[in-house]
């Protein structure tokens, strides 16, 4: 099989390098090695209620998961994504379809019950009327999944479920910046830059700050480890700044009003 990353970098059209190629080769983790570590988690490391301990937090992921894989399920149903890009979004949709599965075997490893959703349970609205519309939503859905990921990585206790955390959140960021570098998508770079203002208003919120905002400032945030490299570092503007991290966001499914879930209980089914 085409590695992932391979696959964006051959079937997107042409456009800058991404941050990735800027920043140096990172370590490819697949799918296969996330599937691979599921016999080696320990029930007793995750509390039994589903939305609390580890558990709850791969609840938390795998609500984002069923949401992103309705949403590629019905958009690459719909008829209006180009040839060219079709074999992309199919791709991205059986990713999405995987981390489901994932998720759901590891939580109920953990003698945990996963949540579960149906295609039923969302939707999508304007966002599935025209390819234009679905490419700004997907944009916005995947730069969501890399900022929650990040934003609860550091609350995960066993190793076995931040190694499964992290292997998925490198494949949503590389959903992402493909999504980014194609022509329809309404983002200028293949990452994350500026503070969303320019985007559609439902996933404007995506890139702004979470709560608190000084747990999880706005993607044009400068200040790291409290200095602000703005005025630390010379040569730099501060769009740069900002460029070069991405930000975590807060979200828990014990919290209605937390910025992830708020994010996505807009496409929720009423």
């Amino acid at each position: 099989m085409t590695p992932l990353l391979s696959f964006f970098e051959t079937e997107v059209t042409d456009a800058p390098a991404s941050r990735r190629d800027a920043l140096g080769t990172v370590g490819k983790i697949g799918l296969g090695a996330a599937l691979a570590s599921i016999p080696f988690l320990k029930p007793g490391l995750a509390q039994a209620q589903t939305l609390s301990g580890d558990a709850g937090i791969l609840n938390y992921a795998l609500t984002l998961e069923y949401l992103e894989r309705s949403f590629y399920r019905q958009g690459t149903s719909k008829g209006f994504i180009p040839s060219a890009v079709a074999p992309l979004f199919n791709k991205i949709r059986m990713d999405e379809e995987a981390h489901v599965t994932l998720l759901s075997g590891a939580i109920s490893a953990a003698g945990a019950q996963p949540v579960s959703y149906t295609d039923e349970s969302f939707d999508f609205g304007p966002y599935m009327e025209t390819y234009g519309n679905f490419v700004a939503l997907a944009q916005g859905l995947e730069d969501t999944g890399v900022r929650a990921y990040k934003g609860r990585a550091a609350d995960i206790m066993s190793k076995d479920y931040l190694t499964v955390a992290l292997q998925i959140h490198s494949v949503e960021a590389r959903h992402a910046a493909a999504i980014r570098r194609l022509s329809a998508s309404p983002a200028s770079k293949g990452w994350i830059s500026g503070d969303g203002t320019t985007a559609p208003p439902a996933i404007q919120p995506v890139y702004g700050p979470g709560q608190p905002a000084s747990m999880f400032p706005a993607e044009s945030n400068t200040t790291q480890g409290g200095i602000n490299l703005a005025s630390a570092l010379s040569g730099y503007t501060a769009t740069q700044i900002a460029e070069a991290f991405d930000e975590p966001l807060d979200g828990d499914l014990n919290e209605p009003n937390s910025t992830v879930i708020s994010i996505a209980s807009q496409f929720f089914a009423k």
